[in-house]
């Protein structure tokens, strides 16, 4: 990868509404998913978190606090605000991301004007990308991946194995390696089910 990249991280306070582990606070799911989302794109690239949520900031990266949460699209918009060269959005559910992996990803993406990752179900998106003097105006929500196709985004050809696509919607999708915080959160839910279901 021979650009820096700027990498724009929008993280919604309340957590996924279909992520749902017993005994532990869906918020607190999300919350710990999003720093080691936001970990990991650090090493590779300059990041700027947009949350209400001041705790999500962590050492080398840029909070752009929201004084209330609002859409996603307008969280994107706060993020990019002022930012010029090549630039990404990445959403903050990707908590077994691989710095490599999205290393290799903004490198594809430097030949593209406007580029996408898909998730690994092929029907949402985790990273939009574009190149210096391109506009980037994403378009995230359910079934995003047809739309950023058909408004122009060039698909990346980062593999089905890849970190990259593997989001978290669902407890089932918390598999395979994770980043530290959020492996401690399902340490803590693991034991109290252990705990709750002793004799």
């Amino acid at each position: 990868m021979s650009a820096r990249w700027t990498v724009v991280v929008p993280v919604r306070p309340a957590g996924k509404s279909r992520l749902v582990l017993p005994q532990v606070d869906r918020a607190a799911v999300a919350r710990a998913i999003a720093l080691d989302t936001i970990e990991a794109a650090a090493v590779v690239a300059d990041v700027r978190i947009v949350s209400t949520d001041p705790t999500l900031e962590l050492p080398g990266t840029v909070l752009v606090r929201e004084r209330e949460a609002t859409g996603i699209a307008d969280a994107v918009r706060r993020g990019l605000a002022g930012v010029t060269g090549h630039r990404a959005v990445l959403l903050g559910d990707l908590p077994g991301l691989d710095p490599d992996d999205l290393a290799e990803a903004m490198r594809l993406a430097e030949g593209v004007g406007l580029g996408a990752v898909p998730d690994v179900e092929g029907t949402g998106t985790t990273l939009v990308t574009a190149s210096a003097g391109h506009v980037l105006e994403p378009s995230f929500g359910a079934d995003s991946w047809q739309r950023h196709r058909a408004s122009g985004f060039t698909p990346l050809p980062v593999p089905d194995g890849s970190t990259l696509r593997r989001d978290v919607d669902l407890a089932e999708h918390l598999t395979g390696h994770l980043g530290p915080r959020t492996s401690a959160v399902l340490g803590r839910c693991i034991a109290r089910v252990s705990g709750a279901g002793g004799g």
